[in-house]
């Protein structure tokens, strides 16, 4: 199977997460005289994209996407793991 082409702009813009991807917000670039810095200081916190677009982002980094998936395998078979230790502790 041929290798799969990163999209360059995206991988510029988005970070994989354990649970998605993050992102910058918008609006903090330029004319920051008339915000608020209250308003200036909640862009400063990276975003998170929205369910309805990880699909379009998630085919835009293809091994991001393959990263994710591999922590939440990795995570959920830990999980599992602590679950059955716990439950052979409280039978003694």
């Amino acid at each position: 199977m041929p290798k799969l082409k990163t999209n360059r702009g995206a991988a510029k813009r988005f970070r994989a997460t354990a649970s998605g991807f993050k992102c910058r917000r918008s609006f903090r670039n330029h004319i920051l005289t008339k915000k608020s810095n209250k308003h200036k200081r909640s862009l400063c916190a990276t975003g998170r994209v929205d369910d309805s677009d990880v699909h379009s982002v998630s085919r835009m980094l293809p091994y991001a996407a393959k990263k994710i998936g591999r922590r939440r395998r990795l995570f959920n078979s830990e999980a599992s793991i602590e679950v059955s230790i716990c439950a052979g502790n409280e039978g003694k």
